[in-house]
Formats: structure tokens, sequence, C-alpha cells
């Protein structure tokens, strides 16, 4: 369940950056707002999370998620098919709900955070934002 998170990235890249092997194969991407409904169930789990908090959780995640689906999007209609773009804006969105989630978090649950996969991914994200320059 911790790789949930990076499971849902991998899918919504795949999504943005290959709509026509969807096409292909008559499959349906993945609805939104269930995706959404599990990573706030399992957040909530994991860092046992007040209902205030899955509140402003569930928020963050029904901003950012769709953003930056749309912004994938936008990307793939310029005809940019690097990935490295792509990383770039699953980086940006995914950076800002970290952000988010430090200020939602008591420290107990940020260290928490930090010590799970998700913070394993934030560091990484981290390192490449930074190597990026941004």
């Amino acid at each position: 369940m911790k790789r949930f998170l990076p499971a849902i990235l991998a899918a919504i890249l795949l999504l943005a950056a290959a709509p026509c092997t969807l096409a292909q194969n008559n499959q349906e991407p993945p609805d939104m707002d269930e995706i959404i409904s599990k990573q706030v169930e399992n957040l909530t789990r994991s860092f046992k999370l007040d209902e205030v908090q899955e509140f402003f959780v569930d928020s963050v995640l029904q901003h950012n998620f769709p953003a930056m689906n749309a912004e994938f999007e936008e990307t793939r209609k310029t005809g940019a098919s690097n990935q490295d773009t792509y990383q770039a804006i699953s980086d940006k969105w995914m950076a800002a709900t970290d952000d988010a989630f430090e200020k939602i978090f008591t420290e107990e649950q940020w260290q928490k955070y930090l010590k799970s996969t998700y913070g394993k991914e934030k560091k990484r994200r981290d390192k490449r934002i930074q190597e990026r320059g941004l």
C-alpha cells in the first residue's frame, strides 16, 4: 500500500504520454475521483489523520491531481514526447502536494511521512528538481 502514490503517478504519466494505446486496447483511463479517494483512505490510515486533516488532504489531491493531468494533456497537445518533460510536470505538482501535506500534518505525522515510501519519493523528486535548477 505504501507504494500506491508512485503507482498512481506512473499510471497518470502513462495515460498522459500514451492516450492512443488506450484507444487501441479499448480501455478507459482510471477514474480520477476513485484514485484520489483511495489515496486519501491510504494516507488517513497510514498517518492516522483526523477528519479535518482528511478533508484538507482530499482538497489538495482534488486540486493537484486534475491540474497535473491537465498540464500533461496541454503538453501532449504541443507534441512533446520527452519523458523528462512529463517527469518535470509530475515533480512540480507532487512537490506542491508535499508542501501542502507538510502544513496539514502534525510534526510527528510529517516525520513518519518522510520515513515512508512517500518520503523516499520526495527525496528523489527534490534531487531531480535541484538538478534541473528549479
